[in-house]
């Protein structure tokens, strides 16, 4: 079993790149992370059977933030609309039906702001340190140390930056 943290969002779409940013940043300083950018399908080879899988990405919700505990048998079989990109869920069936279904996955979410480009809003920069809090907490107990500081200052000096 491996700790897989992984990032899914759109660079040029303001608060849309939390993710990608943070496990970009999270990589950066060591941590089990993979950037998978914008369409998520690169992160369907980072997991492996029997993974605990944290994604990490914005999420239209009413809560501002929040960890969430996907119920693997609920998304074996997710529709795949968008044939360009891919939500966690969508990638955690497409894992399944290629033998590759995680023990346990979880979405980091961040409600967005803004998705307009430049950069990421000060509002979800905000929701993203509260979540990363929580998240330290939750995956210390894995063994993964996390730097919010460290995290928040890389994602913060790499949301001005358009790649």
């Amino acid at each position: 079993m491996a700790v897989k943290i992984i990032g899914l969002g759109n660079r040029l779409y303001g608060d849309d790149a939390i993710g990608s940013l943070t496990a970009a940043c999270m990589e950066e300083l060591g941590l089990p992370a993979f950037d998978a950018g914008a369409n998520g399908f690169q992160a369907i080879s980072a997991i492996e059977e029997g993974d605990v899988v944290f994604f990490i990405d914005v999420m239209m919700m009413e809560e501002e933030e929040g960890i969430f505990a996907v119920d693997l048998d609920r998304a074996d079989f997710v529709e795949i609309t968008d044939p360009h990109r891919l939500t966690p869920l969508q990638v955690l069936s497409l894992s399944a039906r290629s033998k590759a279904r995680p023990k346990e996955a979880y979405i980091v979410g961040v409600r967005p702001e803004s998705l307009d480009w430049p950069g990421i809003s000060d509002a979800a920069i905000r929701r993203l340190e509260r979540v990363l809090r929580k998240f330290k907490k939750f995956v210390s107990t894995y063994g993964i140390e996390v730097d919010v500081n460290r995290v928040l200052e890389c994602v913060k000096r790499k949301s001005k930056e358009p790649w």
